[in-house]
C-alpha cells in the first residue's frame, strides 16, 4: 500500500521460490527483499540473481541486522540495507534513488555497447589513427609513425569521426574510453 500510494507499480510474491521462478519475466525495477524468509533466505535469492546474471537492484530489509550481515548483503549485490523498524519515507527515498541510479547505469551501459560496436567497425588503419588521436598526436606525427601521407591520415581521421559519430576530438576520446579502447598489435590484420 505504501509503494502504491507513491505511484510505484508493485508486484508482490508470497514466497522467495515464487519470485525466483518469475523474476526473468518482470519489468525493470528494484527488489525489496527480506533477508529472513522461509524456504529460501534473502542471501540465497540474491545469489540466484547473480547466477542468472540479473542486474536488478535489491534493497534488503531485516529485523536481525548486524554489521557482518549488512556487509555480506552488500557484497552479494544489495543496493542498500535497512534494519526494521525503518521510516517509510526513508524506504521511499532509497527506492527512488535506486531506480534513478539504475536508469543512469542503463544509459552508461548502452553508451558503452554502442561505443564498442563503433570502435569494432574501424579498419586496422583507422584503429592506428584512433590510437594516435587518443595519444594526443598531431596528424603529422601519426603520418610519420604510420609511414603514410598527412592527407591519408586526414582521410582516416574523417572516417574514424564518421564511424564513431563524433563531432569533436573530445567525443572521440569519450567513445574510445567507453569502448575500453586498447590498442593492440594489428600486424596480423590485412588492410581491405
Amino acid at each position: 500500500m505504501l509503494l502504491r500510494s507513491e505511484d510505484f507499480e508493485v508486484v508482490a510474491f508470497g514466497n522467495p521460490a515464487e519470485f525466483v521462478a518469475n523474476v526473468e519475466e518482470l519489468e525493470e525495477g528494484c527488489v525489496i527483499l527480506d533477508l529472513c524468509m522461509p524456504e529460501m533466505s534473502g542471501m540465497e535469492v540474491m545469489e540466484e540473481l547473480q547466477k542468472r546474471e540479473l542486474k536488478m537492484p535489491v534493497i534488503c530489509i531485516t529485523g536481525h541486522g548486524d554489521i557482518p550481515t549488512a556487509v555480506k548483503a552488500l557484497k552479494v549485490g544489495a543496493y542498500d540495507f535497512l534494519e526494521k523498524p525503518f521510516d517509510s519515507t526513508m524506504l521511499i527515498g532509497i527506492i527512488k534513488e535506486c531506480i534513478a541510479d539504475r536508469k543512469d547505469k542503463q544509459q552508461i551501459e548502452l553508451f558503452e555497447a554502442t561505443a564498442k560496436e563503433a570502435v569494432a567497425s574501424l579498419t586496422p588503419r583507422e584503429h592506428e589513427v584512433l590510437k594516435g588521436m587518443v595519444d594526443g598526436l598531431r596528424n603529422k606525427q601519426i603520418a610519420f609513425d604510420m609511414d603514410i601521407s598527412i592527407r591519408t591520415v586526414e582521410l582516416h581521421r574523417v572516417h574514424v569521426m564518421e564511424k564513431l559519430d563524433a563531432k569533436s576530438l573530445s567525443d572521440v576520446l569519450k567513445i574510445a574510453i567507453a569502448a575500453g579502447f586498447d590498442y593492440v598489435d594489428l600486424s596480423a590484420f590485412k588492410e581491405p
